[in-house]
């Protein structure tokens, strides 16, 4: 299974710890356009192609899952984000995952809806 396929599972098998996220607007890799809603948030689970291994005397001795979750929000949301996000989070650290980095929330150019992208990474 790859990292994203297993962010997605832990997620589905969660949504009743996640605030507002219903498992049907959890995808891996690609949202389809069949698949997009304008009431509720949507979450695309990626990973991140980097050297995911921490090295010692040349040799991997540590490897890593590294993957981003970007929140895709109706442009007239009216939840409060930051609490769908920090329900994600947590769940996300119950089982190993702690996130190193995030952005701020931006609006895309193409289709208008508010966007977060929030980065985990979980050693294995």
């Amino acid at each position: 299974m790859t990292p994203a396929s297993k962010v997605v599972a832990l997620l589905k098998a969660n949504t009743a710890t996640l605030v507002n996220i219903d498992s049907s607007n959890i995808h891996a890799y690609k949202i389809a356009d069949s698949d997009w809603v304008d009431n509720a948030p949507i979450i695309l689970v990626t990973e991140i192609d980097v050297d995911t291994y921490v090295y010692g005397n040349g040799v991997a001795v540590k490897a890593y899952d590294e993957v981003q979750i970007q929140f895709y929000y109706p442009a007239d949301y009216g939840q409060d984000m930051n609490t769908i996000e920090e329900s994600l989070k947590v769940v996300m650290s119950n089982n190993g995952y702690h996130f190193f980095s995030i952005g701020g929330h931006a609006i895309t150019p193409d289709t208008e809806n508010i966007i977060q992208t929030i980065k985990f990474r979980k050693s294995n």
